[in-house]
C-alpha cells in the first residue's frame, strides 16, 4: 500500500472515531441536560436558609421563609390534626434511612408553626398501621435485621417530647404476628387504625394520609 492510501486510511480512522467521540459527549451532554431535579435536589439548595420551628429533623422537615404572603393563618387558631400513616421507607432503605412518612409528619407540624400557629394551639396524633409498623420496632429487631438501631428513634422521640401523640393499629400488630413489646416505648396501642381515626375525626381533627406515593 502506498503512501498516499495509508494517508487516506488514517483520515479516515481520524474521521470516525472523531465523530464517534462526538456522538458520545453530545449523548451524555443530552442526558445530564434530562436528568430531573428532584424533590431533595431543591430542599438541598434551599437548606441554609430553612427553619425548624418544632423538630429538627433532616433538610425535608425544614420550612423556606416566604415574606410576601398575604393569606395569614391566625395564631389564635387551635389546630387538631391527625395522621393516617401507612408508609414504609423507600427503596429498601429500611435499616439505614428514616421513613420518608415521618420527615413529611414532621415538615406538616413545622409549617402550621411556622405560619403563625401558636405552639400551645396545635394538637396532633400519628396513627401508624400497615407497612409504617415496621419504622416504630425496637432497636434489638433493626439490629438483628439490619445490624443498626432503629434510625426513626430520635424523629419518634422528638414527636412524643413535643407532645404529639403516636398510636399503633393493635389489628396490624395481631396481623403481623407482632407483640407491643415489639414496639418502641411510649407508643400508645389501639384496637384498630380504623376506630382510631373515626374517634379523632369525629371531634374535629383534620386528616392527613401520609402513604407512598
Amino acid at each position: 500500500m502506498n503512501t498516499r492510501s495509508n494517508y487516506t486510511l488514517n483520515f479516515i480512522n481520524f474521521l470516525i472515531l472523531s465523530i464517534f467521540l462526538t456522538v458520545s459527549l453530545c449523548a451524555q451532554e443530552l442526558k445530564t441536560a434530562s436528568k430531573p431535579i428532584t424533590k431533595e435536589d431543591r430542599f438541598a439548595k434551599l437548606e441554609s436558609k430553612m427553619i425548624f420551628p418544632m423538630i429538627k429533623g433532616s433538610k425535608m422537615t425544614g420550612v423556606v421563609p416566604v415574606d410576601f404572603i398575604n393569606n395569614v393563618l391566625s395564631s389564635e387558631t387551635n389546630m387538631k390534626i391527625i395522621f393516617d400513616f401507612t408508609q414504609s421507607t423507600a427503596n429498601n432503605a429500611q435499616g439505614s434511612h428514616v421513613n420518608e412518612g415521618l420527615e413529611e409528619v414532621t415538615r406538616i407540624l413545622n409549617l402550621h408553626l411556622a405560619a403563625g400557629l401558636k405552639r400551645d394551639n396545635l394538637k396532633a396524633v400519628v396513627v401508624f398501621h400497615s407497612a409504617s409498623l415496621l419504622s416504630i420496632l425496637h432497636d434489638e429487631y433493626y439490629l438483628s435485621k439490619y445490624g443498626n438501631n432503629n434510625p426513626n428513634k430520635d424523629i419518634l422521640n422528638q414527636l412524643m417530647k413535643n407532645g404529639i401523640d403516636l398510636v399503633v393499629c393493635g389489628q396490624s400488630i395481631m396481623l403481623r404476628e407482632l407483640s407491643p413489646g415489639d414496639i418502641l416505648p411510649g407508643i400508645q396501642f389501639a384496637l384498630s387504625a380504623k376506630t382510631t381515626l373515626s374517634k379523632y375525626q369525629n371531634i374535629g381533627y383534620i386528616l392527613f394520609d401520609i402513604n407512598e406515593k
